[in-house]
């Protein structure tokens, strides 16, 4: 019965695969994980796999591609979109990852930052994947942060810079907490983002 769903649902397989490999990359590193690991997790046959992957980093791709990729879009890129500026969406953004990380017991850092400080040396087509994610993110950061200019919402602000900066002190304080075990230096970077966005957007909120 469990060969011929696998048969009939090539996709759920592929799906159950990469949920697999998503979970582990993240929690022991890509590195660290095996092919035969990752086939006993999502319980697929070793033709399967080699079917879908015909190799490891053919898996890696397809992570970044279909989980790393979309855990970015939703995390961080759709709250910007949604929200009325870009400090509504940050702090937002902060206080439900805190939430979330505080509930589960547990930190195991930004996916996306956690693959590209392992494997950013050793592929290049990974790095290149794993670029086009940050790019991503960065463009809805800058982008938001323009609009916040244009619509006299900010002042003083360098949409780019400031992007950057965000990115790197919420990668930097995943890092910490991951370390840590504990989401402090993910509220301290929440309070120190709000009180930099009140000096920039102090006029807007007037």
């Amino acid at each position: 019965m469990i060969e011929n769903k696998r048969t009939n649902d090539p996709e759920g397989v592929r799906r159950r695969i990469i949920d697999a490999a998503y979970e582990t990359f993240v929690r022991r590193g890509y590195l660290a994980t095996g092919m035969l690991e990752l086939r006993e997790r999502a319980s697929v046959s070793g033709g399967a796999m080699a079917h879908h992957f015909p190799a490891k980093r053919d898996l890696g791709l397809a992570v970044i591609r279909d989980r790393v990729s979309e855990a970015v879009r939703q995390t961080w890129i759709e709250p910007l979109h949604s929200c009325a500026d870009a400090p509504a969406a940050i702090d937002m953004i902060f206080s439900n990852i805190i939430d979330e990380l505080t509930c589960n017991g547990a930190v195991s850092g930004c996916p996306l930052n956690n693959m590209a400080m392992e494997i950013s040396h050793h592929d290049a087509e990974m790095r290149e994947g794993l670029d086009a994610v940050f790019e991503a993110w960065h463009e809805a950061l800058s982008t938001k942060f323009g609009t916040d200019v244009n619509q006299n919402r900010a002042r003083n602000l360098n949409p780019n810079g400031l992007a950057t900066l965000v990115i790197a002190a919420y990668s930097g304080a995943m890092a910490m907490a991951k370390t840590r075990q504990d989401v402090g230096p993910l509220v301290d970077c929440r309070g120190e983002l709000a009180a930099l966005f009140a000096t920039k957007y102090r006029r807007a909120h007037r």
